[in-house]
Parts: C-alpha cells; sequence; structure tokens
C-alpha cells in the first residue's frame, strides 16, 4: 500500500539503481553529511515524540555513530566498523511510528539546507531498509508458518465473522481518525466494497481461503499519497478494534 505510493519516491527508486555515487556529491560529501546530522539532531532535541529515545545516553557519540553509517550508507566511502544495526537496537522496542518521525526530521532537515527534492527523495529511499533492522523484525512469514498449537490466526482470531466485525469497528474508527479520514469518508456503496475487500485480504493473509488478489494493491493505492503514518494510523484503529 505504501511502496511506490507518490510517483517522487517511484522516481527516486528508480535513479537508486543507478548507483549512489550522485547522491553522495548532491549531499555534500562527508562534510555535507556532517551538516545534515547536525541538523537532524537539532530537530530531534525539540521533538517530543521521540526525544525521550535520548535522554540519559551519549548523544553525541550516537550522532557520530549515525553520521559515519550514513555517510556509507548514501554513497560515501565505506567507513562504518561499529555493531550491527539488530544488535544496537535489539530490545529498544523501537516502532514504525518512532522512525517515521525520525526520517520526517531527516527530511526536514535537509529542506533547511537546501538540498534539493530530488536529492531528499533519494536518500530517504536509501534509509528506507534501515526500518526492519532497527526493530528487529521478521520478513516473510507466510500466515502457515504462524500456527500455534495447530491454529491459523485465523482459527485463533474465531474465524471468518469476527473479522468482518472488526473491519466493521475498525472502518468507524477510521472515519472518526483525523490522520486518516479523508481515504474512508467515500458514499455508501464504496464504502461496503472496501469493507468487504478488507475482510477478504485479512481472510486469506490469515490462512483462510485466498479470495482477493493482491497484487492489486499497489495500483489501486498508486496515487493515494499514503504513508506509514498513514498505514500506522490503520493498523491502530484495527488493534482497537480487536
Amino acid at each position: 500500500v505504501t511502496t511506490g505510493c507518490t510517483v517522487r519516491m517511484e522516481l527516486a527508486q528508480k535513479n537508486m539503481e543507478k548507483g549512489k555515487d550522485g547522491l553522495f556529491k548532491r549531499m555534500g560529501g562527508e562534510e555535507g553529511i556532517a551538516q545534515f546530522m547536525d541538523r537532524v539532531y537539532d530537530l530531534i532535541q525539540v521533538d517530543n515524540r521521540i526525544k525521550s529515545w535520548f535522554a540519559g545516553k551519549n548523544y553525541q557519540a550516537i550522532k557520530e555513530g549515525q553520521r559515519i553509517y550514513l555517510t556509507e550508507l548514501l554513497g560515501g566511502p565505506k567507513i562504518y566498523k561499529g555493531k550491527d544495526l539488530v544488535g544496537i537496537h535489539k530490545g529498544m522496542g523501537l516502532s514504525d511510528y518512532e522512525f517515521d518521525c525520525f526520517l520526517a526530521n531527516c527530511e526536514k532537515a535537509m529542506s533547511g539546507l537546501g538540498i534539493e527534492d530530488e536529492t531528499i527523495d533519494e536518500a530517504i529511499v536509501s534509509m528506507e531498509p534501515v526500518r526492519n533492522a532497527l526493530m528487529d523484525r521478521a520478513q516473510g512469514l507466510a500466515a502457515h508458518a504462524k500456527m500455534v498449537d495447530g491454529q491459523s490466526i485465523l482459527d485463533r482470531f474465531g474465524g471468518e465473522m469476527n473479522v468482518e466485525s472488526v473491519v466493521e469497528m475498525m472502518y468507524s474508527g477510521c472515519l472518526g481518525d483525523p490522520r486518516v479520514r479523508f481515504y474512508f469518508e467515500v458514499n455508501k456503496e464504496k464504502i461496503q466494497t472496501i469493507k468487504q475487500r478488507m475482510t477478504q485480504l485479512m481472510v486469506g493473509a490469515f490462512g483462510g481461503p485466498v479470495t482477493y488478489d493482491d497484487s492489486k494493491m499497489r495500483q489501486i493505492h498508486y496515487n493515494m499519497n499514503i504513508t506509514d503514518y498513514h498505514f500506522d494510523a490503520v493498523l491502530e484503529n484495527f488493534w482497537c478494534a480487536a
């Protein structure tokens, strides 16, 4: 839903296929990335959403480590000799929301330094794959790999009728949520179609019959400008409904 949700990010991804040498230069090289990190951490210090993660820690050492890591990540010399990201962040309980806040500060910092939008997009696309490592999150687990005592997620969820009920409550929650209301305020006929497809998608994802072709997801959502922030808000409403 969120991958390639805007034309800008799609173009940035294609540009990255050509290599990152140009990105490193357009970021201003090592000096430019150092200025970028200084600006990012100035923003973090006043960001109530994530500044608590750095309270009581060696702020300068963290910033310096990230500067070295990002220098390499953004196409510079391979100079990072620190621990792997999974080991550093294990047990910290970081969430997608907090990572999105960090990326938002990065984007704001680059914009404040006068870096062009195209370069900003490429830098954000380069940093995005770090997300799963920071959260030590397994990827690509199919529903059949999540069996517990012989029961699928759908079985433990209570069956298709319970999924349908949760979708009803989740949709109502999204309609009252200013973060995502815009995406759900459509005519009644379309609302019923969306609910039906959400239910079909979840039933299949939870280990039940697959009746929805999820290959259509990208095409359907491509021009909606959905970000991880919006997707997290929908998941929050799902969690509350469940």
